[in-house]
């Protein structure tokens, strides 16, 4: 059992066109693709995870500006990434990938977002849920809060996924 804690997130994009993160027993790279048709090539984004004794794992994905952040809690891979480019537009949506299964989607969740909260300013405020995650009785459990609630959007989210593969 892997008890509730929040997600040590490791940020990338910010160094360059290729960056390697460890994430404990886990070694993740992401770079830049190198054939792309996209208008922002920069966006265009490779995940590599080694596996020992098997070819390389990769995840092809675009998270706005190049930029987002990677964590791993027993076997899944959390990746928060951006959508949506311009002012007051990208928002975080967060990713959990089976490391034991091809990277393999399991759900998306989106973990930002602008609300105008005062009609006599034209900036919205942009509001981060905190991120908490845990594994216990055959169950893995993302949790997604606000620090402080909004009016109009959830105050929570929770994604429970069974753990039976």
């Amino acid at each position: 059992m892997l008890a509730m804690a929040d997600v040590q997130w490791h940020k990338f994009g910010t160094t360059g066109d290729k960056e390697t993160i460890a994430l404990g027993s886990v070694t993740v790279t992401i770079e830049t693709q190198k054939v792309t048709d996209s208008g922002f090539p920069g966006d265009d984004l490779i995940l590599t995870v080694p596996i020992p004794g098997h070819k390389p794992r990769q995840y092809y994905f675009t998270s706005a500006y190049g930029y987002g952040a990677v964590a791993v809690h027993g076997d899944i891979l959390l990746l928060k990434y951006g959508v949506g480019r311009g002012t007051f537009a990208r928002e975080d949506h967060v990713k959990a990938l089976r490391l034991d299964y091809y990277l393999h989607e399991l759900v998306d969740v989106q973990s930002s977002c602008y609300v105008l909260t005062d009609p006599h300013n034209a900036a919205p405020d942009l509001f981060e849920y905190q991120t908490k995650i845990e594994t216990a009785g055959g169950y893995t459990t993302l949790s997604f809060w606000l620090p402080k609630p909004q009016r109009g959007i959830p105050s929570e989210k929770i994604v429970r996924l069974k753990n039976d593969g």
